[in-house]
């Protein structure tokens, strides 16, 4: 099956932020994979696993969040969420919504988003959820009963610094954390993946070393508190399908209490339609494990519903 690759690019209607993304397109798609990326990365990392979702049939897109890879007003600006914070993080994905729906009306839309990108996709049903047809969610940070003090340090320490300081401190606290399970194997980044080139393309990687600015951590820490605590969900699709996938040896998962949490706050809020599905012997990254075609495989059975569903009704 051939697929064609271009990039396209889109000004935010709030701050004139260009988002740029890449979009795969294979000869007949039979529907839309929207894909978010997470903390300290960008769109090139998913590059292998967008082309094995468009050989599957799907048009598969992705850009580069606000603050990460292209999506910068100046390259000293990585890390920087701009003033419209999580608000403009999660309407930059909307917008990539509108305009892949308006050139492919009537395919099957699944939004996907990755650890940083599962808490931005998450937040986005709150006024979205008709605007997609399912969800995966991918590296869910379970909620950390911290946010609340670490909202106010952040705050704190911006107005004393400037929303623009980078802090080596919150970077270590969040990052650190999830090291701390891995310290006997002596080398950094091994929370990502069991996979150790993962690791270690991670840290070669510009695009991914940087530290987050206090603004950056601020966005961060309010998609969490959007998603585990606070309300406004209009619920426009409770019966949106949703499916969470996670590692078995995720550090962000933390326990098997904080992922049912995670599942049951879906559920509180009116979701009716929730699948979960984990892989022993993955961490953070389960799409760059050894073992990645599981996850593909789930996945597309998950979007093949969509699809199947689509073409019956």
């Amino acid at each position: 099956m051939g697929i064609v690759t271009r990039k396209y690019s889109f000004q935010s209607k709030y701050d004139g932020v260009v988002i740029h993304g890449i979009c795969m397109i294979p000869e007949q798609p039979i529907g839309i994979l929207q894909m978010v990326h997470g903390m300290n990365e960008h769109k090139e990392r998913y590059l292998s696993y967008m082309e094995v979702m468009a050989g599957k049939g799907y048009v598969t897109l992705m850009h580069d969040n606000r603050g990460h890879g292209e999506s910068v007003i100046k390259a000293e600006d990585m890390g920087y969420c701009y003033a419209s914070k999580e608000k403009g993080f999660v309407e930059d994905i909307f917008t990539a919504t509108k305009k892949i729906r308006k050139e492919f009306p009537g395919l099957p839309l699944i939004l996907y988003g990755h650890s940083m990108g599962s808490l931005a996709v998450r937040a986005y049903l709150r006024q979205h959820d008709d605007a997609i047809d399912a969800l995966v969610v991918t590296g869910c940070p379970a909620y950390n009963d911290g946010v609340p003090f670490g909202e106010f340090l952040v705050k704190t320490a911006a107005l004393l610094k400037g929303d623009r300081w980078r802090s080596s401190f919150f970077q270590n606290l969040i990052v650190g954390n999830f090291e701390k399970r891995f310290r006997k194997e002596n080398r950094k980044s091994a929370w990502l993946a069991a996979k150790e080139s993962v690791a270690e393309d991670f840290e070669a990687d510009p695009l991914c070393q940087f530290t987050y600015t206090l603004n950056g951590f601020d966005t961060l820490l309010h998609l969490e508190s959007i998603v585990y605590k606070k309300g406004g969900y209009q619920m426009k699709n409770p019966q949106l399908p949703i499916l969470f996938l996670s590692g078995m040896d995720d550090p962000c998962y933390i326990s098997e209490n904080k992922w049912a949490q995670a599942l049951e706050r879906m559920s509180r809020l009116g979701y009716t339609d929730i699948t979960a599905e984990r892989f022993e012997g993955m961490r953070h990254e389960i799409h760059n494990e050894e073992e990645n075609e599981k996850v593909y495989q789930e996945v597309d059975k998950f979007c093949r519903r969509l699809v199947q569903a689509e073409m019956v009704s």
